[in-house]
């Protein structure tokens, strides 16, 4: 997909593709949460480093390239700040349904930002994209992102056991999910979106 210079602008968040001058801001934001991200996110770790990030911008990158992940940096409109990451992934193009992630770093917890952010990404998603489905998995746990899930508005169906396995222990899931209707998004009978074809969610 050719959308390098995709923007989703919100009320405080401006949200656009990850840049090599993103790596030092992105890592001084995931070093700021430590204690959240080590409990929750499996790709942080103890030495998580400046090349873990430029590996994860130039995955995003090619993920772009290739439709399978639409991976997007959270910054502060006005400022420009780097506050966090928000994408969908693990893209399912035969049913249209990809899974939404989101990050957000300590000093931006409790405004609204990953929330503001995640409603962009799935806007997006399932209008522009015209996926069929988004699903948001979240340890049982994880309080703060599963408020962020509910205050979406998405659709909590159920539990999936021992769905995550972190810092060593297994963590039940909550399987939340969000269609196009969730959103006051309305598209005629049998619209997938721009290709019918199958081979792209796009």
């Amino acid at each position: 997909m050719d959308d390098e210079g995709l923007t989703l602008i919100g009320p405080t968040v401006v949200l656009r593709l990850p840049g090599d001058d993103d790596v030092e801001p992105l890592w001084r934001a995931a070093h700021e949460s430590v204690e959240e991200l080590q409990r929750w996110m499996a790709w942080f770790h103890d030495e998580y480093s400046t090349a873990d990030v430029a590996a994860w911008v130039e995955s995003a990158r090619r993920g772009w390239q290739t439709d399978d992940d639409f991976n997007l940096v959270i910054t502060e409109r006005g400022g420009g700040s780097v506050l966090g990451a928000c994408g969908l992934n693990k893209v399912d193009r035969a049913n249209r349904l990809a899974n939404l992630g989101y990050w957000v770093r300590s000093t931006a917890t409790g405004r609204g930002v990953a929330t503001e952010a995640a409603a962009l990404v799935a806007h997006w998603g399932l209008g522009v994209l015209g996926l069929n489905r988004l699903e948001i998995v979240v340890a049982t746990t994880n309080d703060v992102s599963l408020r962020v899930a509910e205050k979406l508005g998405a659709v909590r169906e159920g539990v999936a056991r021992n769905r995550f396995w972190l810092r060593g222990a297994a963590h039940d899931g909550a399987v939340f999910s969000l269609v196009a209707t969730d959103l006051g998004i309305h598209r005629p009978i049998g619209d997938g979106g721009r290709d019918e074809g199958g081979s792209s969610p796009a």
